[in-house]
């Protein structure tokens, strides 16, 4: 099955307002997917999602130690409904992304240098700041299936950003597709083509440093994360 022609983005402001740099990082996804659906799913549109796909996990849902894991696990569970594409509020499409998505399940990677723990990735690293899927992705049911029968979902941690990507973030992914039997079904997008640059070079280029071969690596990019990292404000 096609992955839907469906750019979703999320943002809760129970915490934090909607920076207006986000919205225009997200007019470039709609500029370069002029004839894709755009949708911004807000607290209240999260709410009714949950309310009437998911009803049997709205209770769990509401218990996870962290909010991160809930922005994490929705993006999941919309792209099992509905299929489609997700990208972090802090990024900037720089070309259109269809050319990308030559399966029915792809997620981005990072540079080697943004994954921490490394040593606990057995295979892919798997992100999911990018994720694309066609709907009732196999690959996602087993991930959604796991997220809801992990006791460590719902215990804090001392150390909240282990305890979050092992979780529902990152490792999880990873260690997800380390166990799953079809892998041919999955794409892993190469970082140099939706996250070229580092934090550190990112932090660089935000502060007006210029370097050939960042410029190089940008003219091969579809795409650029910023790590702006608004779920650390997260409880």
């Amino acid at each position: 099955m096609a992955i839907p022609k469906i750019i979703h983005q999320i943002w809760s402001s129970k915490k934090n307002l909607f920076p207006e740099a986000f919205g225009e990082l997200a007019d470039t996804w709609k500029s370069f997917h002029p004839d894709w659906d755009y949708i911004f799913w807000d607290d209240q549109k999260m709410e009714d999602f949950m309310q009437t796909y998911y009803p049997h996990y709205v209770e769990p849902f509401s218990r996870f130690a962290y909010d991160v894991q809930r922005w994490d696990v929705i993006r999941y569970l919309i792209l099992y409904q509905m299929g489609g594409f997700y990208a972090d509020m802090d990024t900037e499409c720089l070309e259109n992304i269809e050319p990308l998505l030559n399966a029915d399940c792809c997620f981005g990677t990072d540079t080697k240098d943004n994954i921490i723990y490394a040593d606990l990735v057995k295979e892919a690293y798997l992100n999911n700041t990018y994720i694309a899927s066609a709907p009732q992705h196999p690959f996602l049911d087993a991930v959604i299936h796991r997220v809801f029968h992990s006791e460590a979902m719902f215990t804090p941690h001392a150390n909240k950003l282990l305890r979050v990507l092992q979780t529902s973030g990152a490792l999880m992914l990873s260690e997800e597709y380390s166990r799953y039997c079809a892998k041919e079904q999955i794409r892993v997008i190469p970082a140099e083509e939706v996250a070229p640059f580092s934090l550190k070079e990112v932090h660089a280029i935000l502060a007006g440093a210029e370097n050939e071969e960042w410029n190089a690596r940008l003219q091969k990019a579809y795409a650029v994360h910023y790590f702006i990292g608004s779920w650390n404000y997260y409880k």
